[in-house]
């Protein structure tokens, strides 16, 4: 694991932390690949219920380390680290909780869009960046952005690429909550869905990512969904727990 990505484990859940915090934790090659082994180490580990991702400093992730791209270390093509990491993010199953701390600029904006939970400390600062750099968002945020604010909201965020406030990030839907203590109340969060039964987490997880064509195939598939897990120990304990109650 990279010196600049700490990984901590509270009980179930795992904290990631951006610990570059000179370079305002701007992702070079080495990171990309270290936050998609912690993301296996997650997801493999079955006591990992939850992950909070955050940096370390007064920055968040200011995005790609800029040398990266000039050298032609960076691609998000093939099997570079930059798309091994998009790829790990797109199909994280269990709960990614993202605690803005401080500038968010480029992949530290667009990987918040996969995350299922995004709390701001209230100096946070969101820059998409891509445009001022002659270049195209990438993890799949041409799409993800405009259905979390909208089509013109998103076209305000990525083509003028101004900075935001955490309160307008808030305002626009693409934060949760603006918190003092982000990170405690991201952690706070995590645990509150580790106790929570995993299989229906990761399930309803699954339906709000890939949503089917049409509202009746989305209904099909949430009813296939909701017999599965009525078979399973887990809902025959929650049950069992109500009931007892």
């Amino acid at each position: 694991m990279s010196q600049q990505l700490d990984v901590q484990r509270h009980g179930p859940v795992q904290q990631i932390t951006f610990s570059r915090p000179e370079k305002k934790n701007a992702l070079t090659s080495e990171m990309y690949l270290a936050f998609a082994d912690a993301l296996d180490l997650a997801t493999d580990d079955d006591g990992v219920r939850a992950v909070v991702l955050t940096g370390s400093g007064d920055s968040f992730c200011a995005g790609n380390d800029l040398k990266d791209f000039l050298s032609g270390a960076a691609t998000t093509e093939g099997e570079s680290p930059q798309a091994r990491l998009i790829q790990r993010l797109a199909t994280f199953a269990k709960p990614l909780i993202g605690a803005v701390n401080g500038i968010a600029v480029g992949i530290g904006v667009t990987m918040l869009l996969h995350c299922d939970l995004v709390y701001g400390h209230p100096t946070a600062r969101f820059k998409t960046g891509f445009a001022d750099l002659g270049l195209v968002p990438e993890a799949g945020s041409t799409m993800l952005l405009a259905d979390r604010v909208g089509q013109l909201a998103a076209n305000e965020l990525f083509m003028l690429s101004e900075m935001i406030s955490a309160d307008r990030a808030l305002e626009l839907g693409l934060i949760t909550d603006v918190d003092e203590e982000v990170v405690d109340r991201s952690l706070r969060v995590a645990e509150s869905l580790a106790a929570k039964p995993a299989g229906g987490l990761s399930a309803t997880k699954a339906l709000l990512r890939h949503r089917a064509p049409t509202l009746a195939e989305q209904i099909n598939a949430e009813g296939r969904e909701f017999a599965r897990l009525l078979r399973s120990e887990e809902f025959k304990s929650a049950a069992g727990g109500f009931l007892a109650r």
